[in-house]
Protein backbone atom coordinates (compact mmCIF):
# COMPACT_ATOMS: atom_id res chain seq x y z
CA UNK A 1 0.00 0.00 0.00
CA UNK A 2 1.28 3.48 -0.83
CA UNK A 3 0.06 6.18 1.27
CA UNK A 4 0.93 9.72 1.75
CA UNK A 5 -0.04 13.33 3.03
CA UNK A 6 -0.90 15.35 -0.48
CA UNK A 7 0.24 18.45 -0.07
CA UNK A 8 -0.43 19.68 -3.54
CA UNK A 9 -3.15 19.15 -6.21
CA UNK A 10 -3.13 19.36 -9.45
CA UNK A 11 -5.95 19.68 -11.39
CA UNK A 12 -6.45 20.52 -15.62
CA UNK A 13 -9.47 19.97 -17.50
CA UNK A 14 -8.37 21.24 -21.23
CA UNK A 15 -9.35 20.61 -24.70
CA UNK A 16 -7.51 17.70 -25.29
CA UNK A 17 -7.94 15.41 -22.00
CA UNK A 18 -8.46 16.18 -17.72
CA UNK A 19 -5.62 15.13 -15.41
CA UNK A 20 -5.88 14.90 -11.51
CA UNK A 21 -2.33 14.41 -9.43
CA UNK A 22 -2.36 14.17 -5.99
CA UNK A 23 1.51 14.70 -4.95
CA UNK A 24 3.22 15.14 -1.26
CA UNK A 25 5.38 17.61 -2.93
CA UNK A 26 4.33 21.53 -2.67
CA UNK A 27 8.10 23.10 -3.17
CA UNK A 28 6.86 24.35 -7.14
CA UNK A 29 7.43 27.67 -5.74
CA UNK A 30 11.19 26.78 -5.87
CA UNK A 31 13.26 26.48 -9.14
CA UNK A 32 14.88 23.21 -9.83
CA UNK A 33 18.34 25.28 -9.07
CA UNK A 34 17.37 26.04 -5.52
CA UNK A 35 16.65 22.46 -4.76
CA UNK A 36 19.08 20.34 -2.38
CA UNK A 37 19.46 16.76 -4.16
CA UNK A 38 18.10 15.29 -1.37
CA UNK A 39 14.77 17.04 -2.19
CA UNK A 40 14.68 16.91 -5.91
CA UNK A 41 14.66 13.04 -4.87
CA UNK A 42 11.63 13.32 -2.55
CA UNK A 43 9.71 15.19 -5.55
CA UNK A 44 10.37 12.70 -7.22
CA UNK A 45 8.47 10.12 -4.88
CA UNK A 46 4.55 10.12 -3.78
CA UNK A 47 2.45 11.13 -6.28
CA UNK A 48 -0.70 9.48 -8.11
CA UNK A 49 -1.77 11.01 -11.39
CA UNK A 50 -5.08 10.19 -13.24
CA UNK A 51 -5.34 10.96 -17.11
CA UNK A 52 -7.81 10.68 -19.65
CA UNK A 53 -6.94 12.22 -22.97
CA UNK A 54 -9.36 12.25 -25.72
CA UNK A 55 -9.13 10.36 -28.99
CA UNK A 56 -8.01 13.36 -31.78
CA UNK A 57 -9.90 11.37 -34.68
CA UNK A 58 -13.24 9.33 -35.29
CA UNK A 59 -11.77 6.24 -35.34
CA UNK A 60 -9.67 6.23 -32.15
CA UNK A 61 -10.89 5.78 -28.49
CA UNK A 62 -9.82 7.95 -25.21
CA UNK A 63 -7.19 6.78 -23.17
CA UNK A 64 -7.35 6.33 -19.42
CA UNK A 65 -3.90 6.04 -17.66
CA UNK A 66 -2.50 6.01 -13.88
CA UNK A 67 0.43 6.53 -12.99
CA UNK A 68 2.29 6.98 -9.41
CA UNK A 69 5.62 7.44 -8.10
CA UNK A 70 5.62 3.42 -8.06
CA UNK A 71 5.97 3.48 -11.80
CA UNK A 72 6.44 -0.33 -12.42
CA UNK A 73 2.32 -0.23 -10.82
CA UNK A 74 1.68 2.47 -13.26
CA UNK A 75 -0.73 0.75 -16.60
CA UNK A 76 -4.23 1.88 -17.88
CA UNK A 77 -6.81 3.00 -16.03
CA UNK A 78 -9.42 0.15 -15.86
CA UNK A 79 -11.01 -1.96 -13.48
CA UNK A 80 -10.52 -0.13 -10.25
CA UNK A 81 -12.27 1.33 -7.27
CA UNK A 82 -12.01 4.94 -5.85
CA UNK A 83 -12.93 6.40 -2.71
CA UNK A 84 -13.27 9.97 -2.20
CA UNK A 85 -13.59 12.27 0.70
CA UNK A 86 -12.57 15.73 1.74
CA UNK A 87 -9.85 14.12 3.59
CA UNK A 88 -8.91 10.80 1.46
CA UNK A 89 -8.47 10.26 -2.07
CA UNK A 90 -8.36 6.03 -2.20
CA UNK A 91 -7.45 3.77 -5.21
CA UNK A 92 -7.47 0.51 -5.47
CA UNK A 93 -6.47 -0.68 -9.20
CA UNK A 94 -4.74 -4.32 -10.01
CA UNK A 95 -5.26 -5.16 -5.78
CA UNK A 96 -2.81 -2.45 -5.23
CA UNK A 97 -4.12 0.27 -2.88
CA UNK A 98 -3.00 4.22 -3.15
CA UNK A 99 -4.20 6.70 -0.89
CA UNK A 100 -3.87 10.28 -0.50
CA UNK A 101 -4.94 12.14 2.33
CA UNK A 102 -5.92 15.63 1.30
CA UNK A 103 -8.04 18.89 2.85
CA UNK A 104 -9.77 20.72 0.44
CA UNK A 105 -12.59 23.59 0.36
CA UNK A 106 -15.44 23.30 -0.96
CA UNK A 107 -14.78 24.66 -3.82
CA UNK A 108 -11.82 22.57 -5.12
CA UNK A 109 -13.73 19.40 -3.41
CA UNK A 110 -16.72 19.87 -6.29
CA UNK A 111 -14.10 20.56 -9.20
CA UNK A 112 -12.67 17.27 -8.15
CA UNK A 113 -15.44 15.52 -8.21
CA UNK A 114 -16.58 16.81 -11.74
CA UNK A 115 -12.81 16.00 -12.75
CA UNK A 116 -12.65 12.61 -11.54
CA UNK A 117 -16.18 11.60 -13.03
CA UNK A 118 -14.79 12.92 -16.62
CA UNK A 119 -11.63 10.69 -16.09
CA UNK A 120 -13.25 7.61 -15.18
CA UNK A 121 -16.41 8.13 -17.61
CA UNK A 122 -17.78 4.98 -15.99
CA UNK A 123 -14.46 2.66 -16.48
CA UNK A 124 -14.68 1.79 -12.75
CA UNK A 125 -16.26 2.49 -9.18
CA UNK A 126 -16.48 5.92 -7.72
CA UNK A 127 -17.65 6.42 -4.22
CA UNK A 128 -18.45 10.13 -3.02
CA UNK A 129 -18.67 10.70 0.54
CA UNK A 130 -19.80 13.86 0.76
Amino acid sequence: MTKFECKELLISDLEFGCEITFSANSDTDKSSEELTVDEIQASAQQYIMLQRTYAEGEFEDDYYYFESSDFDKSCELENFKIELSRDKFAININNEMFEAEINVGHIEFENLKLVLAKIINGKGNLIIED
